[in-house]
């Protein structure tokens, strides 16, 4: 090889490794992006595409934390009816830390593959590694084809604070006739007393039944299963996918559970299934 040759080469090398540095920061990028959110909006843009526009349901559990036997047994169970996604209502883990989080996410990826998987953050979650791996503490996850939107709020904190309750008055305006509301902490009502939260509680209540749209709320916190009514709206307390069932409670049903809402030509049911 002549020595214009070589110096030709050697020229391209600085050229070459910057090159690389580039793309491997593009890739980290990509990778540090890559949330549970962003994964599953992409599997639930194609997921609905196939389903029946008159005829599909979506599984709510939360709670999963401290027992995985019964979060995958939870995962199989709602993947057995074959949702449109799955709705977690929160603390999917102790402290939220790293490896709690990518245990979370591989035993969904094993027990549930394929199903979109949306995660409302819980007291126990730690908001950077939430963020970071899971997704934006609020959203809102919309199928125009099937006329469903589901609006998720944080009050993992114990109150509803004036951003969240500012960002549901500005989704309901455009809501289809299948609107589901999500947070983790239910409100305080003369049913349910402890474990609730009452800042922001009146003014989502007044929200909620001067919308006409909205057809259900779900809330988790509570280690055990409960329905109701908040603001004319069927509510419902899930929280019995692994975490320690309560001791004792005033209502509800202390039960492993997941919770099945189906729409059916614009009726809505709902069918609480007992883990076993």
């Amino acid at each position: 090889m002549s020595s214009t040759a070589k110096t030709s080469t050697q020229g391209r090398g600085p050229l070459i490794g910057l090159l690389l540095l580039f793309c491997l920061f593009l890739v980290t990028s990509v990778s540090c992006a890559d949330t549970l959110f962003q994964r599953s909006t992409m599997q639930l843009e194609e997921k609905a595409r196939r389903t029946q526009v008159d005829d599909y349901c979506f599984v709510v559990m939360g709670d999963s934390r401290s027992n995985d036997a019964i979060f995958k047994l939870a995962l199989r169970t709602a993947a057995g009816f074959d949702p449109l996604f799955i709705l977690h209502g929160g603390d999917y883990s102790t402290e939220g830390g790293e490896e709690e989080t990518a245990n979370f996410l591989t035993m969904v990826e094993k027990n549930a593959s394929g199903i979109p998987v949306f995660v409302v953050p819980g007291n126990h979650e730690n908001p950077k590694v939430f963020d970071k791996a899971i997704g934006p503490p609020r959203f809102a996850v919309s199928v125009p084809r099937l006329g469903l939107k589901v609006v998720a709020l944080d009050n993992s904190q114990g109150r509803l604070e004036s951003t969240d309750l500012d960002y549901l008055k500005r989704q309901l305006p455009s809501a289809p006739g299948a609107t589901f509301v999500a947070m983790h902490v239910p409100p305080q009502t003369k049913r349910w007393r402890g474990h609730t939260f009452t800042k922001g509680a009146a003014e989502l209540e007044q929200m909620v039944a001067a919308a006409p749209t909205v057809r259900g709320l779900f809330f988790a916190h509570s280690h055990l299963f409960d329905a109701s009514v908040f603001g004319g709206v069927p509510a419902f307390i899930s929280g019995g996918a692994g975490a320690p069932l309560v001791w004792m409670s005033r209502y509800g049903e202390r039960v492993n559970h997941i919770l099945v809402v189906r729409v059916s030509k614009g009726q809505v049911s709902y069918q609480m299934v007992q883990l076993k």
